[in-house]
């Protein structure tokens, strides 16, 4: 049986854990607060030092924390020799904003312009430089079921930023974790690895698509202003990037279950209102 651990226990973390169970993985988990804790999964305290080390050094790993407050990765700043000497795959979440503006591949530099992009290339080295075997996920934005701009449209808040031009870059979860279990199972080795959908559309349209199918209040458009928004959604609007995959695209033979993110979020929003 192959074994997975995952560092981390948010989101991303618990749809991955459910995935790898159903494609036969033992699975662990290590988290610093294990709370409403999942039959089948094995969990283990962050500071747990000689089992957690045990763990990395000879499980296949995934670690989706992000840096923490100071800038650093939490999991190198104590685990980095049981990383350094582990040889099965390990899998580092990071993030497209590594990438400056334009149409952007697998073979394009990083050239982050806020810090959140410059801290998470400076992660990414660091994993690397621990394990050159590391392989690189670089997310676009993760959506998914309780994590979609139409809960705060039900709720009531119909305002649509839009920037001239501006198309986001996204992810559906449920995408993002079979990718990640179809990359363990063909045991690939590519380093860099681009995760977003190929179908782009901006947030307004695919919001206005969804409220003329499910005849909705209609989405009010309120044109981009930097002056009026926050430094986080300043450093995603400042930067129009479009994220190709050459790698998904050419080499690794997976099929999006989510292509089109104006479909994927029309089937969340109805899931959202049958649940009412």
């Amino acid at each position: 049986m192959m074994k997975l651990t995952i560092i981390g226990n948010g989101y991303t973390a618990q749809f991955l854990a459910k995935d790898a169970l159903r494609y036969g993985y033992e699975v662990s988990i290590i988290t610093r607060n294990i709370s409403n804790p999942e039959t089948n999964i094995h969990y283990l305290n962050f500071f747990d030092y000689n089992n957690v080390a045990k763990k990395l050094t000879n499980e296949n790993v995934v670690s989706t924390v992000p840096f923490n407050e100071e800038g650093f990765d939490p999991v190198l700043n104590k685990y980095k020799k049981s990383i350094s000497l582990n040889e099965n795959n390990i899998i580092y979440y990071s993030a497209t904003s590594v990438y400056g503006s334009g149409i952007v591949d697998e073979s394009s530099k990083p050239s982050p312009k806020y810090k959140r992009g410059i801290t998470r290339l400076s992660c990414e080295k660091e994993w690397v430089k621990a394990n050159s075997q590391t392989s690189i996920f670089r997310i676009s934005g993760i959506y998914g079921p309780n994590r979609h701009p139409m809960i705060k449209y039900l709720n009531g808040d119909n305002e649509i930023i839009v920037k001239d031009d501006y198309v986001s870059n996204r992810i559906h979860i449920e995408d993002l974790s079979l990718l990640t279990i179809h990359f363990l199972n063909k045991n690939c080795k590519e380093r860099i690895l681009n995760i977003s959908d190929q179908k782009k559309i901006s947030n307004y349209d695919a919001i206005k698509f969804v409220s003329n199918k499910l005849n909705l209040v209609k989405p009010k458009l309120v044109k981009y202003d930097p002056t009026k928004v926050s430094k986080m959604l300043k450093s995603f609007y400042e930067v129009n990037r479009t994220v190709k995959s050459n790698i998904i695209n050419h080499k690794i033979s997976y099929k999006f279950k989510y292509p089109d993110y104006k479909f994927a979020l029309l089937s969340l929003t109805k899931s959202l209102l049958d649940s009412d």
